[in-house]
């Protein structure tokens, strides 16, 4: 028998104005508008920097093959500048050397679905050696199996250990091929050609009975071709021809191309997906690329490694594709009452403190602010007027204010400052006196690193223990106006100037006794603010580029590599945070230069809504 619900329906929630940000996937009626709504949560999809690749010989690891998803992947043979038979395996996080395959070569083509079993065939040792040589990858060792039936270089493999295709390539007239062959496991068969001869080292992805082959030279094509496992036909093109570019699929109906080099032989960015009937452009790749090794078993997770850019240089680094993930969010929220840059700052998103800074009259700052997570409240100032300074804690009656520059010496400052909840109290002074340096921590365990102490940069790093400051292990990098985040066993240095080059994304790692240098930001710059309450998680923003100025990019941690997601609204540099938010949650950004000093204030979510009005 049908229930109430199947003869009328469920209601749908009356509201005055779109629902509160924390409520996702909810229809509702808004009163105020007169419209049915869909909330639901803003999802994107984006590169993440990895860790490099093992080798770091010049001229770079380009040239070779590659295949596998992004948690098992397998690059082999390379241009370096001769032919090598290099092997490098990827488990998603780092890569591992493997023994080399048998025969040096690069432009070769690979089928593999996991790094623990894969072909290997074709690819030269010379502009006049164009090798058939097929191999046999086990997870040990390569062992010399039957041989392609014509030698090719820039042979593009699809597939399997155990069911790959080879397809185009180069043989020895220099033209590009249209020939295709099927391996089974033992031996290649010749079957039906593509429509269209063409070479490349990426460009491809599926399996051996259902992909999809685009792109490739001579004539930087944007031709594409699916392939059903017994003929090829053309598609829709890409956007932007290319060749080169790297490519990553499940099968012949969804694939992303990725990087690559435009007619003009520059190095691309450009990243493009596949429905199965048309290409259409995505976020980019974070450094432009072409030649790289890359693979990816779906368009949700896909990689990108080495490769050369622009003009001729080589890179081993790692980008990683993640598709669909919650986009963070910067909305303005209330001014501090005092505008000002290069002020310390404690507490979290609905419990914290401002302190100190730089303002235009006076130079400098002791005002201190109370924010209850909606406005901010004026309290006792600081003993010290300063600015430059660094600060942590862990609530509004929590603070640590040290460091900085006092204008009445004038010159920088070891003063250091406690704050409990009503009046600051001078208490033990840094060792090494200094601004423009990071800061992490809480009030009875902190960290002081880098700065600039008159005017040389400085590597020091100093841990207070609740009443006196100790050095401690420094920095590997020297550098003033970077930021820091966590506490003192878990803490990280963002950023920075060094001062060549003049603004750097070094990042390092705290353990509670050493640094240790991590993936740098994708976009260098100093006095940038950041936020975290470990060195797994962090949240970095803003920033003065160099010459080209001011940004208002930001980035998010995840212990492992750094990320671009949603830019503030306002570009701004020199600006404070609160020291003992999780990024898990979000960020704040006080005042700074944007660019002549301001109060104006900016939260961050670390998700955020995508609002539909519902029409007929």
């Amino acid at each position: 028998m049908a229930d109430y619900k199947d003869i009328v329906g469920t209601a749908v929630r009356n509201n005055a104005g779109n629902l509160s940000a924390d409520q996702k996937d909810q229809i509702f009626y808004d009163s105020t508008n007169i419209d049915f709504k869909y909330q639901f949560e803003a999802l994107s999809s984006a590169w993440r920097t990895g860790n490099d690749m093992v080798s770091s010989s010049v001229p770079g690891n380009f040239g070779g093959g590659s295949n596998g998803p992004q948690t098992s992947g397998i690059a082999v043979g390379s241009s370096n500048p001769s032919p090598t038979g290099r092997t490098e395996l990827y488990d998603g996080t780092s890569w591992s050397t493997a023994p080399n395959m048998n025969t040096a070569r690069r432009g070769t083509g690979v089928g593999a679905t996991a790094n623990t079993a894969a072909v290997a065939f074709g690819g030269e040792q010379s502009p006049t050696a164009w090798y058939s040589i097929t191999e046999l990858w086990n997870g040990s060792s390569w062992t010399e199996v039957n041989d392609l039936n014509g030698g090719r270089v820039s042979i593009i493999g699809i597939g399997s250990s155990t069911a790959a295709l080879g397809i185009g390539g180069v043989e020895g007239t220099g033209q590009p091929q249209v020939r295709n062959e099927s391996w089974n496991g033992s031996s290649w068969t010749e079957i039906a050609d593509m429509n269209v001869g063409r070479a490349g080292t990426g460009a491809r992805c599926g399996s051996s009975t259902d992909a999809l082959a685009w792109t490739g030279r001579p004539d930087y094509q944007a031709y594409t071709e699916t392939w059903n496992g017994s003929a090829w036909t053309e598609v829709a093109d890409l956007n932007t021809a290319k060749v080169n570019d790297g490519g990553a699929g499940a099968n012949s109906t969804s694939a992303l191309s990725f990087g690559g080099y435009d007619p003009g032989f520059e190095a691309m960015t450009s990243t493009e997906e596949w429905n199965g009937s048309a290409w259409s452009e995505t976020n980019d790749l974070n450094t432009a690329v072409g030649y790289q090794y890359n693979g990816g078993a779906n368009t949700s997770a896909a990689w990108s490694a080495g490769g050369r850019t622009n003009p001729g240089a080589y890179v081993d680094t790692t980008e990683e594709w993640t598709a669909n993930q919650p986009v963070g969010a910067w909305s303005t929220d209330a001014s501090l009452n005092t505008g000002r840059a290069y002020m310390g700052g404690a507490g979290t998103l609905t419990d914290g403190l401002a302190f100190g800074g730089y303002t235009p009259s006076p130079s400098d700052t002791g005002a201190t602010e109370s924010y209850n997570g909606t406005s901010f409240s004026e309290v006792n100032d600081l003993n010290t007027t300063r600015g430059y300074l660094a600060g942590c804690g862990a609530s509004s009656t929590s603070a640590l204010a040290f460091g900085g520059f006092d204008p009445s010496v004038p010159g920088v400052t070891a003063k250091t400052e406690s704050w409990n909840g009503s009046n600051w109290t001078e208490v033990g002074d840094l060792n090494t006196a200094r601004n423009q340096f990071g800061g992490a921590g809480i009030i009875t365990a902190a960290l002081a690193f880098g700065g600039q102490i008159g005017p040389p940069n400085t590597a020091a790093t100093e841990s207070w223990n609740g009443s006196a400051w100790t050095e401690v292990n420094d920095l590997n990098t020297a550098r003033r106006y970077a930021f820091g985040s966590g506490i003192y066993t878990s803490a990280l240095a963002t950023g920075g100037n060094t001062p060549s080059p003049s603004v750097t994304g070094k990042t390092e790692s705290w353990n509670g006794s050493s640094w240790t240098e991590v993936n740098d930001l994708n976009t260098a710059r100093e006095q940038l603010a950041s936020s975290g309450t470990t060195n797994t998680l962090a949240v970095a923003f803003g920033g003065y580029l160099g010459p080209p100025g001011i940004t208002g990019k930001t980035e998010d941690w995840n212990g492992a590599s750094w990320v671009e997601v949603a830019d503030l609204n306002t570009a701004a540099q020199a600006t404070g945070s609160f020291s003992n938010v999780s990024s898990a949650t979000g960020a704040i950004s006080m005042g700074g230069f944007a660019p002549s000093v301001t109060a104006v204030t900016e939260k961050f979510s670390s998700s955020s809504n995508t609002i539909k009005v519902l029409t007929d």
